[in-house]
């Protein structure tokens, strides 16, 4: 960002002080053990902390002003007072946007946004210079920071919006007002915010309340709940899909992997059809990859495009990621899970399985509701028709799983004891795929299995 402090104040409805015209604001933060000389800070009250206290050590350390929402006391620095800090956080990110000038393309779903973002933000930077937020930087303050970091010389900013109650993504699009607005799915996810899965499809399309003039939405044909949801905003939507034979545009179907690790595709655009390789695999990266190609092409980018761009990418250590050690296959997919994110990872590992045994090391899906006891139950069916192994289990629905599974589970325990009994399987082939909600912190299993195995990436994915 290079905004003055007059400009910022002038962004926020406030009045500059003298002095504000000639201060230059060097970079915005939340976090006072961030804050570097020429940084102006947000006293932003969180759940356990509030900015507010700290605004006396975020002034020590050089910020150039303190945004504030309640009297702070002697501070050493000018402090510019607003109603809401966290609104207008999100105002000054969207004031800092309309400066530069830049087109927003907003993604935002139930599971794959974060790996369509990267994967889009590939293709675009062959052409554009882009910007994204990091990794899931994707709330109400994760947005406005990553809008705020990018430069007035990146003429595309890819965000995600990441939603889990009723009202997040009205306070979400407007700080976005994107240009482009991409929905990947729907599905039962952040249920004990949303309601069901007719409320998540009613909250992400919220989003395209919020485009603006002349803007486009690409959604996923796939799930009739967002897809209807969506032609009662917009005209005409951009269909995608990750099935073979859909009636849109913009289609891509997973074919296998290849001997080196890498994802084989069809992928279908008004541009071309035919088969590609990329570094990532599963069913429901086809969907990703379709829905790439779509908001590309909403772009101006091509297929070729699309094709030269993820096959750049590198991959992520926890989405999908896959590992090679004595004959298995550990799939590091830990960063997050849902219910539909579950049973896509589930049957992805089983078909790269093949007739190897598959064993599963899951854990519990978080922010589920009064939906969560027949969600793991559901999930236990999925497991059941994929047949595995062994099932190692983390989490307090393990009852709930085993009774939809109908089969015999094992408790996943610390990592020691999971390491105990991964050895009396006495595996020498398979695959083993390791996912839960981020709370579990499944990646300690995955870690330790992984050294087990002197396990190395191989392919893999995002």
């Amino acid at each position: 960002m290079n905004l003055t402090l007059a400009e910022v104040a002038r962004c926020l409805g406030t009045l500059a002080d003298e002095g504000f015209e000639k201060t230059v604001v060097t970079e915005v933060k939340t976090d006072s053990r961030t804050v570097e000389p020429g940084d102006l800070f947000f006293c932003i009250a969180g759940e356990n902390f509030d900015g507010h206290e700290f605004a006396r050590q975020a002034a020590a350390s050089g910020a150039c002003a303190v945004v504030a929402s309640r009297m702070i006391g002697e501070v050493d620095a000018p402090i510019i007072m607003v109603r809401d800090t966290k609104v207008a956080l999100g105002r000054l990110a969207a004031c800092w946007r309309d400066t530069c000038g830049a087109r927003l393309v907003a993604v935002t779903g139930t599971a794959g946004k974060t790996s369509v973002k990267e994967m889009l933000h590939a293709v675009a930077s062959q052409r554009f210079a882009t910007a994204k937020n990091y990794r899931n930087f994707n709330n109400q303050i994760g947005l406005p920071l990553s809008m705020l970091k990018a430069s007035a010389d990146q003429e595309l900013w890819i965000m995600e919006l990441g939603i889990s109650r009723r009202g997040d993504m009205e306070e979400l699009a407007p700080v976005a007002s994107p240009d482009l607005a991409v929905i990947t799915n729907v599905g039962p996810g952040h249920l004990e915010g949303l309601g069901d899965e007719a409320g998540v499809a009613s909250a992400k399309t919220a989003l395209l309340r919020y485009l603006r003039q002349n803007g486009q939405a690409v959604i996923c044909r796939d799930y009739p709940l967002l897809w209807n949801a969506a032609l009662e905003l917009v005209d005409a939507p951009v269909g995608f899909s990750g099935r073979d034979g859909a009636d849109t545009d913009f289609s891509a179907v997973f074919l296998g992997s290849t001997p080196d690790g890498q994802g084989r595709f069809r992928l279908r655009t008004p541009d071309g059809d035919g088969e590609i390789t990329a570094p990532f695999r599963g069913a429901h990266y086809a969907e990703n990859l379709a829905c790439v190609a779509a908001a590309a092409h909403c772009l101006g980018l091509s297929r070729d495009d699309v094709v030269k761009g993820v096959q750049t990418m590198a991959t992520d250590p926890q989405r999908f990621c896959c590992k090679i050690g004595k004959g298995v296959t550990v799939i590091d997919d830990t960063y997050n899970a849902n219910p539909l994110s579950m049973a896509q990872s589930v049957r992805t590992a089983r078909e790269m399985a093949g007739e190897s045994p598959l064993v599963l090391v899951l854990g519990d899906m978080r922010e589920l509701g009064k939906e969560a006891m027949a969600l793991h139950e559901e999930l236990g069916r999925v497991l059941r028709e994929v047949a595995p192994a062994m099932v190692f289990y983390k989490g307090e629905h393990f009852l709930d799983v085993e009774r939809g599974f109908g089969g015999y589970m094992r408790e996943a325990g610390k990592p020691e004891e999971f390491l105990e009994a991964w050895r009396e399987l006495c595996l020498t082939e398979g695959v083993v795929l390791v996912k839960g909600s981020r709370s579990l912190k499944m990646e300690l299993l995955a870690n330790v299995l992984c050294r087990e195995l002197n396990a190395l990436p191989q392919g893999g994915g995002l």
